[in-house]
């Protein structure tokens, strides 16, 4: 019995021995613990990765917010005394991004700060110093946009982020936005209306308040070359400006003299382009510049003669001069010694009666060449007394031309071409008769206006990078004479008349050569169209149409009509989807 009780003790032993000696040789299920320690690693590493991707996310989504407010703000800044206001509205309104990851309130890109800088560190890593900010609206070239930081609750424990579970994202953008203009004369003219010790926002908000007003814009401002001058330009200066891109145009017609200066004067729309942050200065010659300007008034002089294919005059060019018989108006004269003032046989627009003065004589008139701008009081009555002396409009004046006229001599321009076969005494007629082929507005030019006095810039003749108060236009109302032109602003000097395009018709033959002439009398409707703004950067336009009243590229397609209908057609006669993908294209550029 007790054999058979050890007996089966040690088969019982042995049995457990070999259990655990089978168990530790069994492999079957041995990866489990590891399965188990390691999908805590994997779940932890998944959650991190999904919560940076949702913090690069939100970070990409509110930099885009914070750059599309910068280009909205940066757009308005034109350097006038209104800019900062104008890019602070349109950062403000422009309706903020929606981020998918925000907390709360704080989904939607909102801005904490707003900085307006004259100037760039030198290097992208260096701080903004207080050197580099501006309060002055005409300094302003960038702007700075710090968008709100956005809280961004996390999925991962407090305890991986130092007991927090909210991360902070913030952004920071920085833009510029400058204007550029092409077909533009390279001249610039020193500021009509700065006045000794006015800063640089007190002479822009002058010229600025000049345009706008209609009083302002009947005053008739005498212009003075800077050949001879080395500095200290003042109002009503002229010069000459190396082009930002493109070059003084490069024709075989006209002076050798003047480096290209009195073609480029005498083309409507030179292949020049300026630029409204800084532009060049280079010495020019004033007489080949005149020479230039003078034949849009049918005068062809000093290397221009054999040029009246290449720039023709306009079709209305009255100045007050005469000719032996009515004939040959290729030799036509200024009538009278006291020219451009207005005599019985022939009439010029009048200049300002404080530009007047009398003789030594006591009894005869003559100019005075040391006033710069007029007052704008101007005898239009006594000029269409002389200039229509016969003809259909002898007693039609317009309304307003009186002994101290209302209305501005531009105005009269455009009225009296519908006499333009009136004469005056000595015959002179309104149509050019040495180049009879006429273009309407040739006598507008337009120029870069500086503010000389109180420029930042140096002014010398060949000063660099001088900032531009505006881009203006000008009607030139008699033609130059003896080195010096009287000019007349019309309009605004900052702004295009959306109502009427810019007042410039295509010049066929500057621009497809001489074989096309005979096509000008088609061109005149381009006086009254708007150049279009090219397509390139309309992603960053906040506000499109020549009104900046739509706000959506859709609403700007289809609030196109004339002559622009067919196209609005072929958009509205895509599917859906092809037409949110041209909006996609579109939203590219």
């Amino acid at each position: 019995m007790r054999r058979r009780k050890a007996s089966l003790g040690r088969v019982t032993a042995a049995k457990i021995a070999h259990s655990i000696k089978s168990f530790r040789a069994d492999t079957d299920g041995i990866i489990l613990p590891y399965v188990t320690m390691m999908l805590v690693v994997i779940v932890g590493v998944s959650v991190l990765a999904l919560d940076g991707s949702r913090y690069m996310s939100l970070q990409t989504q509110l930099q885009n917010g914070a750059d599309a407010l910068a280009l909205a703000g940066a757009a308005e800044l034109d350097r006038t005394p209104t800019a900062i206001e104008r890019a602070t509205n349109a950062v403000d309104s422009l309706i903020t991004n929606s981020s998918l990851f925000g907390n709360g309130s704080g989904r939607n890109v909102q801005v904490a700060r707003i900085r307006f800088l004259n100037s760039l560190p030198a290097r992208d890593s260096d701080p903004i110093l207080p050197g580099n900010q501006t309060s002055d609206p005409t300094q302003a070239a960038f702007v700075e946009v710090t968008a709100e930081p956005i809280r961004l609750p996390t999925i991962l424990p407090p305890s991986f982020f130092g007991g927090s579970n909210v991360l902070t994202v913030g952004a920071q953008a920085v833009a510029g936005f400058d204007q550029v203009v092409c077909d533009f004369t390279p001249i610039f003219v020193c500021n009509p209306f700065e006045t000794p010790g006015m800063t640089y926002q007190q002479a822009t908000q002058a010229l600025v308040s000049a345009s706008n007003d209609p009083a302002g814009q009947r005053k008739l401002i005498r212009l003075a070359g800077t050949q001879q001058k080395s500095g200290a330009f003042s109002r009503g200066n002229f010069g000459y400006l190396t082009p930002t891109t493109g070059s003084l145009p490069a024709d075989a017609c006209g002076p050798i003299t003047g480096g290209g200066i009195g073609q480029a004067t005498a083309a409507s729309r030179p292949p020049t382009c300026l630029r409204l942050s800084g532009v060049d200065l280079q010495p020019g010659n004033d007489q080949a510049a005149m020479d230039g300007l003078n034949t849009r008034f049918d005068i062809y002089a000093n290397g221009f003669q054999s040029c009246k294919a290449n720039y023709v005059a306009d079709v209305n060019v009255r100045k007050g001069y005469t000719t032996l018989g009515n004939a040959n108006w290729c030799n036509a004269q200024p009538s009278g010694t006291n020219w451009p003032i207005a005599d019985a046989a022939a009439a010029a627009f009048p200049v300002d009666q404080n530009m007047i003065i009398a003789a030594a004589d006591g009894q005869t008139q003559v100019l005075d060449t040391t006033v710069a701008i007029g007052n704008g009081t101007w005898d239009c009555a006594g000029y269409w007394s002389v200039a229509h002396f016969a003809g259909p409009g002898k007693t039609l004046p317009p309304p307003g031309c009186t002994d101290t006229a209302t209305i501005s001599r531009y105005s009269v321009y455009q009225y009296e071409m519908n006499y333009i076969s009136d004469r005056s005494p000595a015959t002179e007629i309104g149509a050019p008769q040495c180049n009879p082929l006429g273009i309407k507005y040739r006598r507008v030019l337009n120029a870069a206006i500086i503010n000389c006095s109180s420029n930042p810039v140096t002014m010398r003749s060949d000063a660099r990078n001088v900032p531009v108060a505006g881009f203006g236009r000008f009607f030139l109302t008699v033609p130059a004479a003896l080195g010096n032109g009287l000019f007349h602003p019309f309009s605004d000097f900052l702004l295009h008349d959306v109502g009427t395009g810019d007042g410039i018709e295509i010049a066929v033959v500057e621009h497809f050569g001489r074989r096309y002439a005979h096509m000008q009398e088609h061109m005149s409707p381009t006086a009254d169209r708007i150049r279009t703004a090219p397509l390139w950067g309309v992603r960053l336009r906040s506000r499109l149409m020549h009104d900046g009243e739509s706000l959506t590229l859709r609403d700007a397609i289809e609030r196109h009509r004339g002559e622009a209908s067919d196209a609005h057609r072929r958009f509205s006669w895509l599917g859906e989807s092809d037409q949110e993908a041209l909006l996609t294209f579109l939203r590219s550029l």
